[in-house]
């Protein structure tokens, strides 16, 4: 029975290794470069077909700009969702549940692919709309953990944790702080021209990943310089 559950640990181990890759867009030879390995050592790991010791782990976890900690909370969280492994009783480190955002058929729609492996799809009119289904989903997830007879750890029932939102596309960035920015101011400070912007945010047009990072860094100083602002 421990090997059975070792051997889905393993495997599940690999798969989000695997996805925390492709959403830094690196490809499996960018890993083994920086492990010193070959590319089917890499294939091996991701696929469950070779464990990985604590060393490489290290090592991988540098490739993909993640400390030790940070991959740490992603692997308790995937494996306890799988019921692979408990939850961890607090939240020490007050880390955030990552939710994957994009733009379709004119809605926002949310994974929490990392955290819920099965398919799981928020939709919504409005960036806040979405927030609030998902804040929803949990609480409902909680209720019913208690009404089972499940220990639930504090830090869940006290709402000791946050969300991180991970925008797919510069249609979905765009469109959910198109309320409160304005093309025009995002367009000042990333230096990219308006009627382009639009076009993303129209999803005629698709971003190229620099330009991406260019609209969410404007978003982000736009912020910073409106709360800096005091009376």
């Amino acid at each position: 029975m421990k090997g059975k559950i070792r051997n889905r640990r393993r495997k599940h181990l690999g798969l989000l290794l695997q996805h925390e890759r492709k959403c830094k867009k690196l490809e499996q030879e960018d890993i083994a470069r920086a492990l010193g390995a070959r590319q089917e050592y890499i294939s091996k790991i991701e696929s469950g077909a070779r464990r990985i010791d604590i060393l490489e782990l290290i090592d991988y976890c540098e490739a993909l700009d993640f400390s030790l900690t940070d991959f740490a909370w992603k692997i308790e969280t995937y494996l306890s969702a799988l019921g692979l492994l408990s939850l961890p009783k607090r939240n020490l480190l007050g880390k955030k549940f990552r939710v994957e955002v994009s733009w379709r058929e004119n809605k926002f729609s949310a994974s929490l692919g990392v955290i819920v492996p099965e398919t799981l799809v928020f939709t919504a009119e409005t960036f806040m709309g979405l927030q609030k289904e998902i804040e929803k989903w949990f609480d409902s997830v909680i209720k019913v953990m208690a009404s089972d007879g499940k220990s639930v750890p504090s830090w869940l029932e006290n709402k000791e944790y946050a969300f991180e939102y991970r925008f797919l596309d510069a249609t979905s960035l765009l469109r959910a702080y198109s309320p409160y920015v304005s093309l025009a101011a995002i367009s000042r400070v990333s230096g990219i021209n308006q009627n382009q912007l639009s076009q993303y945010a129209n999803g005629l047009k698709k971003a190229r990943p620099d330009q991406v990072k260019r609209i969410l860094e404007a978003i982000r100083k736009i912020g910073n310089d409106l709360t800096a602002a005091v009376l």
